[in-house]
């Protein structure tokens, strides 16, 4: 089963709290790991419970191959890592659907500013807005929604997937011709 990342190691830097380069090794690790817990240990230093719980903390993820490999993947993508996860400001990427995939709607870019335009015309999110709020472009079309389950190294690696919308619902405007409004349906020539 693989590692579940623990929001936590979006804030710590477990390489730091051992004091051992990204590249150590596991025996460096293991060195650093009993090195600090001797000597932060409550029983010899009471007043360092936090300190120690730490060290044990970032240990435990860096002495596990799984879990450092999920670890490392989640410190590369940096400051876009901020909304994965449960908890309060929490966006983006949530956790659901069968086997622990992630759900991702172009509403979860919203507070992107510029760029949840940019997200939102890519994924039939809406266009942009001109000066004084004008729209630019084509006006956008009615909302289509489905649901896309990822595994966490596919949305952390990036996958290329086909996704079929349908609708029992035709349009309003043509009703299903591709034609506008007061123009009769034609075959394309090419």
């Amino acid at each position: 089963m693989a590692a579940q990342p623990q929001r936590e190691w979006f804030e710590k830097d477990y390489y730091k709290v051992l004091g051992v380069p990204e590249t150590a090794t596991d025996k460096e690790i293991r060195r650093a790991y009993r090195k600090l817990a001797k000597e932060h240990h409550p029983d010899s230093n009471p007043g360092h419970e936090e300190t120690f719980k730490e060290i044990s903390s970032a240990y435990d993820v860096l002495s596990d191959d799984e879990k450092r490999k999920a670890y490392d993947e989640v410190r590369r993508l940096g400051p876009m890592a901020g909304g994965f996860g449960p908890g309060p400001g929490a966006g983006g990427f949530g956790a659901g659907g069968p086997g622990g995939g992630f759900t991702f709607t172009t509403e979860d870019l919203g507070d992107l500013g510029g760029l949840g335009d940019l997200f939102g015309n890519l994924f039939g999110g809406g266009g942009g807005r001109g000066r004084r709020g004008q729209q630019v472009g084509p006006r956008r079309g009615d909302d289509l929604e489905t649901e896309l389950n990822l595994s966490f190294l596919d949305a952390v690696n990036g996958v290329q997937t086909t996704v079929n919308l349908t609708s029992e619902m035709a349009c309003h405007t043509c009703h299903g011709s591709g034609a506008a409004p007061g123009t009769s349906p034609v075959v394309c020539p090419t």
